[in-house]
């Protein structure tokens, strides 16, 4: 299972690093997960090169199309 609804769920967790892919793509930490009761999971990212922040849908993270997972 890549992502569970339990606390931050197994698949993202504070810590983890994405690669975001596109024509300006760079390397993104999971700062935070946010759960709330009337909207699917969020998570909020640090770009780690420039310190800029954006917040996504978990669901958006982990589509392979979007991000990719780094080690570290």
């Amino acid at each position: 299972m890549l992502f569970s609804r339990g606390k931050a769920g197994p698949g993202i967790a504070p810590g983890d690093v994405f690669h975001k892919l596109g024509t300006y793509g760079s390397d993104w930490t999971v700062e935070r997960i946010f759960d709330y009761a009337d909207i699917p999971r969020h998570v909020r990212l640090i770009d780690r090169g420039s310190g800029r922040t954006m917040t996504v849908a978990a669901d958006t993270l982990l589509d392979p199309d979007s991000f990719v997972r780094r080690n570290g």
